[in-house]
């Protein structure tokens, strides 16, 4: 994407989002390898209304390799935010269990029900940073569930498998998922190095 759009550096405001009015027209994966400012991005693209009650923004952000889901409009109206750490007091095994993926797909399977029974049709799917588990992620939020569970507002039993799903993507934009630049990468410590090294030497294979 990057690479496409440094040709029309010079040309007109105008003609970088008739540029981007094509690409959206004939492609429905975008990627943008730079920042961008979403809510300028959909309020200056003739191709998205700017009602906020057409399309609203499912974000899936993954800063310091974390996972953090939320539902905002095109104009950065935030609905709400998730993170792993709401289901960390259940599991009680401590902080360093919110990494586990077991964690990431609770948390998907949470979204999907919010997503079920907020009644919310048309959604523009974001990707923040490099993704983490992102097949599994859409599996669980596309899939229903076997367990039956409560509704939520009713005194009904819901099973998802007779159930349509309400909600439907239009559109996927994956914003500065790779790092282009000099990456600093956390050293270990002594104690680890000397873990690693044991390890490596007995698993080692004799030719």
């Amino acid at each position: 994407m990057y690479a496409f759009t440094k040709k029309f550096l010079k040309i007109q405001t105008i003609d970088v989002f008739r540029v981007f009015n094509f690409i959206l027209t004939n492609y429905r994966f975008v990627f943008f390898t730079k920042p961008l400012a979403l809510s300028g991005f959909f309020s200056a693209n003739k191709l998205f209304s700017n009602d906020d009650s057409d399309e609203k923004l499912l974000t899936f952000n993954f800063k310091r390799n974390r996972f953090f889901p939320d539902l905002q409009t095109k104009s950065s109206s935030i609905y709400f935010n998730l993170s792993l750490g709401l289901f960390a007091f259940f599991y009680k095994k401590g902080k360093f269990f919110i990494k586990n993926k077991q964690v990431f797909l609770v948390l998907a399977s949470f979204l999907r029900k919010m997503l079920l029974f907020c009644s919310i049709g048309n959604l523009i799917f974001v990707v923040k940073r490099t993704p983490i588990y992102l097949q599994e992620l859409l599996t669980t939020l596309n899939n229903p569930v076997i367990n039956l569970y409560k509704h939520p507002f009713y005194d009904e039993t819901v099973n998802e498998g007779v159930l349509k799903n309400k909600f439907n993507f239009k559109l996927f934009l994956f914003l500065t998922n790779r790092p282009y630049g000099f990456v600093k990468v956390r050293k270990k410590g002594r104690v680890k190095r000397k873990i690693t090294k044991r390890i490596v030497s007995i698993n080692r294979l004799i030719d």
